[in-house]
């Protein structure tokens, strides 16, 4: 796990600059993701340069120093990551008398590219990966990223200087590159909580989308080309199981192998443990292939309502891990938001980065590497919006007239008075703010097509709503696909996690956090033989988790895992009536708000019904607060 920068100035007239010392400070502005080592190379007659930063996970010696140099001299690497199979790449290689220097994925998957080239070495690497590699002969650059986006990899091509790296703050570093906000993207973010790997918060600059390589060229073209495709695999075939047990049976075992695989480490390895499905199946398979108590790591919150540290304890207890656990006061939380700008270098509004920042802090005391449960929500259909999905296709039967007169209907009661109402019931006092959610499928109901329904419920602002005064042009393509149709309901909305909510939303969380304490975070649901399984098979076996479920119940009780799914979240509604409500205010003022072309009438309106207690907007203005403060920043740097 690192952090990789550099630039590629093809220019013919270039101006003077002292390159050297640019490429240094844009390394040692991701020190945070490589605390170890520092390297830099550079070929001053193409005006390449490669700067890296290392956090040393696999050999620690200077054999696993990067940029690297292929053996033939020809190709020269940087790379942020993990090869889970390299051992077995090196076997194949070393048969085809390629001979290593050390023993580090860097050097087997360097080699490999030398050997094979890009598209043969895609096709057998397994891992969470991020690299740039030279070709000194072609004067070209590829850039390539894993398959499901765990790893971040920005570009920039303006003005004939190419820049790319882990994240955008190494650019700001760069004389020449021009941080100019891209109100396109700024709409998205709004919208989403989040920034498309497709686009940045800055104009000119995007990410390497999942599953994609890129090629860039000295005369200045870029080609991107995927590599894997999911969905076309899943098209091509659906798996024959003969019995529920064997289902189970090899979905343990490909879900076991790749645990094993994310378990290769030359340093302390642990495990994230929430207490949750995914996690605990993820430790209960860690602890199973370990000869020793593997660390496991949870925090607890002073607020009973947020804490779910009890049943992390009972897992652990069960699984027998050595488990640590730390309590935090709402405060400690709160304390972060200042920080959040630096971390997370673009805007990002998912509010459990607050809890994933403190996890990783305390983890990162004890070990360096650390698995997580990430991806198992979107392989194996457990969020509540792919349940909410099916039993709202039940109104799309009705005629339109009578979807419309019932979504208004809904309408006649506020939500607050439906909270009143629904909240007198016991069984429905553990789900937040229910008038919201009578709202929003009142809203729902109402679409005249189904294929609507998606976007709307993944989305803070809606499309037509987003409060710019800029005109945005936002690209709804990416939530939609009209070629999903063979698949069922929960699987459309569970691809297209996959494809945008995953890397963009859960990844980008998790990987900024832990690398702003020099973390590394592997998830080994996110693997290519497990997710292509579990993808063809029979949609009502996998749904909400059936199969994990069953599987984790042969480690864990059942009665032990029996309760409603809380997540990672934080009471944002409540902070900001309270412990928020000067920051967000001062953020929120009109002129603040105009300089940065918001529509301040919307938001002040809202904002004002929030702190009455009118109506719960926590959603729409957590991204805007985060912007507003982000820019600040921005402007203050």
């Amino acid at each position: 796990m690192c952090g990789v920068t550099g630039f590629f100035d093809i220019r013919r007239n270039k101006k003077s600059y002292d390159a050297k010392k640019i490429i240094e400070n844009m390394t040692d502005v991701l020190k945070s993701r490589g605390p170890d080592d520092k390297g830099i190379w550079f070929d001053k007659k193409n005006n390449i340069f490669f700067g890296h930063r290392r956090l040393s996970i696999i050999e620690l010696s200077s054999l696993g120093k990067q940029p690297m140099t292929s053996h033939n001299k020809r190709f020269v690497i940087i790379f942020n990551g993990e090869i889970y199979n390299f051992l077995n790449i090196q076997k194949e290689l070393k048969e085809e008398k390629v001979v290593f220097s050390g023993n580090s994925d860097t050097e087997v998957l360097l080699e490999a590219l030398s050997k094979w080239g890009i598209k043969k070495t895609l096709s057998k690497i397994s891992g969470m990966f991020a690299f740039v590699i030279w070709d000194k002969k072609l004067k070209e650059l590829c850039l390539a990223r894993d398959r499901f986006g765990i790893k971040p990899l920005y570009y920039s091509f303006q003005d004939g200087i190419f820049l790319f790296g882990s994240q955008t703050k190494s650019f700001i570093k760069h004389p020449n590159w021009k941080s100019e906000i891209s109100f396109n993207a700024l709409g998205s973010f709004f919208r989403l909580g989040y920034i498309p790997s497709n686009q940045s918060i800055f104009k000119k600059t995007s990410q390497v989308l999942p599953g994609h390589y890129l090629v860039f060229s000295n005369n200045g073209k870029i080609e991107q080309i995927r590599y894997w495709n999911l969905k076309k695999i899943i098209k091509s075939r659906r798996i024959k199981e003969n019995t529920s047990t064997d289902l189970l049976r090899q979905t343990e075992i490909i879900l076991n192998n790749s645990v094993k695989q994310h378990m290769i480490s030359d340093v302390p390895i642990g495990c994230f443990l929430s207490g949750g499905i995914d996690s605990s199946l993820i430790a209960a398979l860690m602890q199973k292939n370990s000869l020793k108590k593997i660390k496991t790591f949870n925090i607890g919150f002073e607020d009973k309502n947020l804490d779910e540290s009890i049943y992390a304890k009972k897992v652990s207890e069960c699984i027998g891990t050595e488990h640590y656990n730390v309590i935090f006061s709402n405060q400690n939380i709160i304390d972060l938001i200042p920080k959040l700008n630096t971390i997370y270098d673009e805007p990002f509004a998912d509010s459990s980065q607050l809890p994933t920042i403190l996890l990783s802090l305390i983890t990162k005391k004890k070990v360096k590497v650390a698995l997580s449960g990430d991806g198992g929500d979107e392989l194996f259909g457990g969020y509540n919006r792919y349940n909410w999905a099916r039993k709202i296709k039940f109104f799309y039967n009705l005629p339109y007239f009578l979807r419309t007169f019932i979504g208004n209907s809904l309408k006649f009661i506020s939500p607050l008075q439906w909270d009143n109402i629904l909240t007198k019931f016991p069984f429905l006092r553990n789900y937040p703010f229910p008038g919201d959610k009578i709202y929003k499928l009142s809203e729902v109901i109402q679409f005249k097509d189904f294929s609507n329904v998606y976007p709307y419920l993944i989305s803070q602002w809606q499309k037509n709503n987003i409060p710019l005064k800029k005109n945005v042009v936002f690209n709804n393509s990416f939530l939609l696909d009209k070629d999903n149709s063979f698949l069922d309901l929960s699987e459309q909305m569970q691809l297209l996690d996959i494809n945008n909510y995953l890397p963009d939303d859960i990844l980008t969380k998790v990987d900024r956090a832990s690398m702003s304490c020099g973390l590394e975070v592997r998830v080994p649901y996110l693997n290519k033989d497990l997710a292509e399984f579990v993808w063809l098979l029979d949609p009502k076996k996998k749904r909400s988790k059936k199969i994990l479920k069953n599987v984790l119940y042969k480690y864990v009780p059942e009665e032990i895992m029996k309760r409603p799914k809380m997540g990672f979240s934080v009471p944002l509604e409540k902070w900001l009536k309270s412990s928020l409500k000067e920051w967000a205010s001062e953020l929120l003022q009109k002129k603040e708000l105009e300089d940065n072309y918001i529509n301040s009438k919307v938001i002040i309106e809202k904002w004002k019904e929030h702190l009455s207690g009118k109506r719960n907007w926590q959603y729409q203005l957590w991204p805007v607060l985060i912007y507003q403060s982000w820019k600040k920043n921005l402007n203050n740097c």
